[in-house]
């Protein structure tokens, strides 16, 4: 498969890396373990379609801070909402190790049943429902609503990841540990931000289906809303904007409709326009503001870093985000995943629940303890 020009920017880059930072996967692994036991921060990250992985850490378990309108160098995790810190791991060729993806076939997970009852389902039902009726009174256009569904045991990460690498090869994919912030982990297909040379590209995507369905116009309606607002909001920060028709792209068992949106956008305006970007009424709802207080009244639990944004800033040369969905999050006690749809006036309860359950196979089928 060809790779986008953001993705062989990224493997040049890899390229580069000095000799003594190559290993091999099994060794970048241990060493991550290492890490991980030894409570100090570090991620392990493939961008879509990239030949490498990379494992990058800290000596010291200090909670670096990402603010948004400084210039850093790093791997950066941020939160759905400022009630949650924004955090970085800096680059440093001497915390940094890099090797091949892992070849082969991912693990057959065995089933794994979330603790749910009939009346968790049932809430989920009644909070589609309200929003529904919200919507139709006029108090927003689109609203997304997420589930955390608990899985009995904690996975472990790093077979969790392996199976994510091989499973899912155009995700971007990631393992991120620090001791304030958790174990995380996803395959992302949401590009937030690529920016490089006065270039950028971002996409929107939303509308869900599984096989070989017609695409609804409650879907496309969804769509079109995403792609109006992001295009809306880069429009004064470029005088070139390409938009692409809608066309189909497959995320794991499911397919999603992606209009790519790209063009020129100067290095001095990227962090004002990570901020207008972040969250996308692909993750949020429009308008912004009313939706995200819909989903902080409403929803039973706390997003932290799920449907925030995550990935690589070197200072003014290079951003490539992602949006930080079909995560899993791991503690000593349970894994939980976190799914959720997209809520317009033509949603149905049943059909929306029945989307977040074909979207946590996802995260089921890399599960592995």
């Amino acid at each position: 498969m060809e790779l986008r020009p953001e993705q062989k920017d990224f493997v040049d880059y890899a390229a580069d890396m000095i000799e003594e930072n190559k290993t091999t996967y099994q060794q970048l692994l241990q060493c991550a373990e290492q890490k991980y036991h030894q409570k100090l921060p570090f991620v392990c990250y493939r961008l879509p379609q990239q030949p490498s992985v990379v494992v990058r850490w800290q000596e010291q378990p200090t909670l670096n801070v990402f603010d948004v309108k400084e210039a850093i160098e790093g791997f950066v995790f941020a939160p759905f909402r400022s009630n949650h810190p924004s955090v970085f791991i800096p680059f440093d060729e001497r915390t940094t190790l890099i090797s091949d993806t892992p070849q082969g076939d991912a693990e057959n997970t065995t089933t794994h049943t979330p603790i749910e009852t009939e009346a968790d389902k049932q809430a989920h039902l009644n909070l589609v429902a309200e929003a529904v009726t919200a919507i139709q009174a006029g108090a927003f256009e689109k609203v997304v609503l997420s589930r955390k569904i608990t899985l009995a045991k904690p996975a472990c990460p790093f077979k969790s990841f392996t199976n994510m690498l091989l499973r899912y090869p155009s995700a971007f994919c990631y393992l991120f540990y620090h001791p304030q912030v958790g174990t995380w982990l996803a395959a992302t297909p949401e590009t937030l931000l690529y920016h490089h040379q006065g270039e950028f590209r971002t996409m929107a995507l939303a509308g869900t289906k599984v096989g070989d369905k017609e695409w609804q116009p409650k879907e496309r309606k969804e769509q079109q809303i995403v792609t109006d607002t992001i295009v809306s909001q880069l429009q004064p920060y470029t005088t070139t904007l390409k938009v692409t028709d809608p066309h189909t792209v497959c995320a794991g068992s499911v397919q999603h409709l992606c209009t790519e949106i790209s063009g020129t956008l100067p290095t001095d305006k990227v962090n004002e326009v990570i901020q207008r970007l972040h969250p996308t009424p692909a993750v949020c709802g429009y308008p912004t503001d009313k939706a995200r207080t819909f989903i902080i009244d409403h929803e039973p639990y706390d997003r932290e870093y799920y449907t925030g944004y995550c990935g690589l800033i070197e200072g003014t040369k290079m951003a490539a985000l992602y949006v930080n969905l079909r995560c899993m999050q791991i503690d000593s006690q349970h894994t939980y995943l976190y799914v959720g749809g997209g809520i317009t006036k033509d949603s149905m309860p049943q059909k929306e629940y029945e989307e977040t359950q074909n979207k946590a196979q996802t995260m089921k089928l890399v599960v592995s303890r």
